[in-house]
């Protein structure tokens, strides 16, 4: 009776031992699937967040790209019509000088009344000069200062037996150093000179014969050593030089007994 007894007792606590075992396993597989889905809950919420801008709003996600970046813009032009300045005086910002052989009196730099000026009433050039062969006239505009530049003129000679014409200055750093691209009617041609230390160095011309009688555009774009020449759009010369690579002065320039008006000059930095 008592082995019954026994037996009886501890058949419960078999059964209990049993449901506990049998369960333990079910509750840990419970929790590792809470926690799997937590985590996933959670990754989901991160996307969400990470997708979205300052303002809250969802955007898309889209995989890099290879555009290339737009074109730098030039800088805003700046120009001179000389028409709000006074007759005969020179033009506010420019300073007139001489470069090469000095003459006493030096070239008269002018504001004058043309009719057919590209832009009426006025335009702005030497109007007398008793310049030798070798003497250059300047005018400087001083609160320039490009490297790369992009020049456009219009000019008409006037007068001249040994030179006419003329042309624009760029990256000058004072009276003798300098670029100069100029036409010169006379000669029937177009050049590309530096100017180093009051030396002139020839970098390319070519042979070019226009109406004395007419207004000429002439444009000049430089860009690192390399410089292209255009005259009534039409291109004349190019040339790579590594003389003057800093920034400096724009200005007009003539040569000798030359007398030259100048309008509409227009000066910016070109794109890129």
């Amino acid at each position: 009776m008592h082995r019954r007894l026994a037996r009886w007792i501890a058949a419960p606590s078999l059964l209990l031992a049993a449901c506990t075992t049998s369960t333990e396993p079910a509750k840990s597989d419970t929790g590792k699937a809470e926690s799997k889905a937590k985590a996933e809950t959670k990754a989901k919420a991160d996307a969400k967040q990470d997708a979205k801008r300052s303002d809250g709003k969802a955007v898309e996600l889209e995989a890099p790209t290879t555009a290339v970046t737009p074109a730098r813009p030039s800088g805003e032009p700046r120009s001179w019509s000389f028409d709000g300045e006074g007759k005969d005086a020179v033009a506010k910002g420019l300073r007139i000088s001489q470069s090469g052989e000095q003459v006493d009196p030096p070239a008269t730099w002018a504001v004058v009344e043309v009719e057919d000026a590209p832009s009426p009433p006025h335009a702005f050039g030497v109007t007398k000069t008793v310049g030798t062969n070798k003497t250059f006239n300047l005018a400087l505009i001083e609160d320039t200062r490009y490297a790369d530049v992009d020049i456009t003129v219009m000019l008409k000679p006037l007068t001249g037996s040994n030179n006419q014409g003329g042309g624009v200055v760029f990256r000058a750093k004072g009276d003798n150093d300098y670029y100069v691209a100029r036409w010169n009617p006379v000669e029937t041609n177009f050049r590309l000179y530096a100017l180093i230390g009051g030396a002139r160095v020839d970098l390319k011309s070519a042979p070019l014969d226009l109406d004395v009688k007419q207004w000429h555009s002439l444009r000049v774009v430089a860009e690192g050593e390399h410089i292209e020449c255009f005259v009534d759009d039409k291109p004349v010369v190019q040339a790579d030089d590594k003389s003057l690579p800093d920034a400096g002065m724009v200005g007009l320039w003539t040569k000798g007994d030359a007398a030259t008006l100048f309008d509409e000059l227009t000066v910016t930095a070109p794109s890129h």
